[in-house]
């Protein structure tokens, strides 16, 4: 068993066996016994020699009425000291003091005298009974009642008691006596259960101290960290076994040393000084991280301390708690290189993101020029021809004309058509009206009969960097196109903000929806074209679809303006 344990299992042992209140009383009467039959005896001795010297009372009658008493008494207290702890103490002591208000009336009945002396001297037993034993109203309204019942009788039939003619006057003295005799009886019952609980009280409160302290005491000492104590001045008053072992000493051969010499001066380590000041001064301190020489190299510990205050509150020292944090610092410095390599890589991917985006910009842009100023420019002058031939088709082969016609159209349209096609890969407007308007006039381009496209823009949107701006009409070009060619939407709309956080712009739409894992499983060409665009922004792409829910393509990255010179 520990020593928390024990000092536990002894607190309540020690509850289990303690005095009740009604065994308290009962070692009261055994104490008070004694004293109180010494009172008497000596009061009975003091009066029965002034009454044999006066000439009042026979020697032999004052002898053998006070060697009843006393043997009476003796006997008392002889049977309450062999069962000190019994409950038939109580009945001992109520027995003894009817037994000696018996005597009392006897001695009057026998000896003479007056009523009043004799029920003054039945009162002093009742009183002081009540005073000594502490027993309560009941037993001493009891008690009152026994004499009662003993005395009236003796004062009103034996011709020895001398009376007073005034009968009222007794009475009123008996009642008087009586209700001062239960009053003291009360009150002082009530006097003795108030001091028992709080003795009580205090007597469990030192053991619960005590066993407190000892667990307190054990768990420091059997602790793995390291538990100090120290005062204002820095000298330790307290080491723990774990302490005492990492500073290479005796928990004894610590006491009184400086605690400020077991850390080395060092730029990486706290002043010792300055927080003893800091403490002193009432401020809480962080957790502190010191290192100190051990047999590998460095070990770094983490200190968390606080004031120790006396009883008017000022602060007379320090405890703290010390653990070596050497393993988790290295940890933490591992994962810090690791973070920063991390970004570094990040960073590098984030360049060639861009560096490759840069490149299908560059290359869009030379099949853009090259479709529009070379192809096109080509199909025109074959147009020129075959117009040529079929005019003169005319007039030698009328039957071709038609064909050639026909020919010329199709030429036509692969024209138009490539010119569309130069345009979307290279797209003037952007230049031209910014990314707002350019996403207006690509969903009124996409727009047909079968799909509505719209454009929410809450807010105007300033010029960006170009790169910027590229990138976000680029995944909003292949988001609409996804919609529009695989998910048969009928509905879609952009929504654009631009504030202090950065950009955001979402394309939802109504169509048959996907599953987004399975998509980059397969390495679809638009999603990954998307999330290099966004990673090379800086920003954050996502995509959130579901067969049957439809598509939501969300991007948020930052928004960094054009400088004046750039627009």
């Amino acid at each position: 068993m520990t020593a928390p344990d024990s000092a536990l299992a002894a607190v309540a042992a020690d509850e289990a066996s303690a005095t009740t209140l009604a065994q308290a009383r009962r070692e009261r009467i055994v104490e008070s016994l004694p004293w109180a039959a010494a009172a008497w005896l000596g009061l009975g001795l003091v009066f029965r020699t002034g009454r044999v010297l006066h000439g009042g009372l026979v020697f032999g009658l004052a002898a053998t009425s006070l060697g009843l008493q006393a043997l009476v008494l003796a006997l008392a207290i002889a049977w309450c000291r062999a069962e000190a702890r019994a409950p038939r103490v109580e009945r001992i002591a109520f027995a003894t003091c009817v037994t000696m208000v018996a005597l009392a009336t006897g001695f009057f009945a026998i000896g003479g005298g007056s009523v009043e002396v004799m029920l003054f001297a039945v009162l002093l037993i009742c009183m002081g009974s009540s005073w000594a034993f502490a027993w309560g109203w009941r037993a001493a309204a009891a008690l009152l009642a026994a004499s009662g019942a003993i005395v009236l009788p003796v004062a009103v039939a034996m011709p020895t008691i001398q009376r007073f003619s005034d009968s009222t006057v007794i009475l009123l003295e008996a009642a008087l006596g009586a209700g001062v005799a239960l009053v003291v009886a009360e009150a002082l019952a009530r006097s003795t259960a108030r001091a028992f609980a709080q003795a009580a009280a205090g007597r469990v409160a030192r053991r619960q101290l005590a066993a407190a302290y000892e667990a307190y005491r054990d768990l420091a000492e059997h602790a793995r960290d390291m538990i100090y104590a120290h005062d204002l001045d820095g000298r330790i008053t307290y080491a723990n076994e774990a302490f005492a072992r990492a500073c290479g000493a005796t928990p004894a051969s610590l006491i009184g040393r400086d605690a400020g010499t077991l850390v080395p001066r060092d730029a990486e380590n706290p002043d010792a000084r300055a927080l003893r000041a800091r403490m002193a001064a009432g401020e809480e301190l962080p957790p502190l991280v010191y290192w100190v020489p051990g047999p590998g190299g460095r070990r770094w510990l983490e200190c968390v301390a606080t004031p120790i205050h006396d009883a008017d509150g000022r602060v007379v020292g320090a405890r703290g708690i010390v653990r070596d944090v050497t393993e988790r610092r290295a940890a933490e410095d591992a994962l810090r290189a690791s973070l920063e390599d991390l970004r570094r890589s990040e960073e590098r991917l984030r360049g060639l993101a861009r560096h490759q985006a840069s490149i299908r910009e560059d290359e869009r842009k030379r099949l853009g020029f090259d479709l529009h100023d070379d192809v096109c420019q080509e199909l025109v002058g074959i147009g020129i021809l075959i117009e040529s031939l079929r005019r003169r088709a005319a007039g030698e082969a009328p039957g071709l004309t038609g064909d050639l016609a026909r020919v010329g159209r199709y030429v036509g349209e692969v024209g138009e058509h490539l010119r569309q096609l130069a345009r979307e890969l290279r797209p003037m407007p952007l230049r031209e009206l910014g990314l707002e308007e350019s996403l207006r006039s690509l969903a009124e381009g996409m727009s047909t009969a079968g799909t509505t496209v719209t454009t929410d823009v809450r807010a105007p949107i300033p010029r960006l960097h170009e790169e910027t701006e590229i990138a976000v009409y680029r995944i909003a070009q292949e988001a609409l196109a996804n919609a529009i060619r695989h998910a048969d939407a009928r509905t879609i709309g952009i929504a654009l903000t631009v504030g202090p956080d950065g950009l955001e712009i979402e394309i939802a739409d109504d169509g048959r929806g996907f599953e987004p894992e399975a998509a980059r499983v397969s390495e679809a060409l638009g999603l990954v074209g998307m999330e290099e665009r966004a990673l090379a922004l800086g920003g954050r792409l996502e995509v959130r679809s579901a067969p049957g829910a439809g598509t939501r393509v969300r991007l948020v990255c930052p928004a960094p303006l054009r400088s004046a010179s750039a627009a």
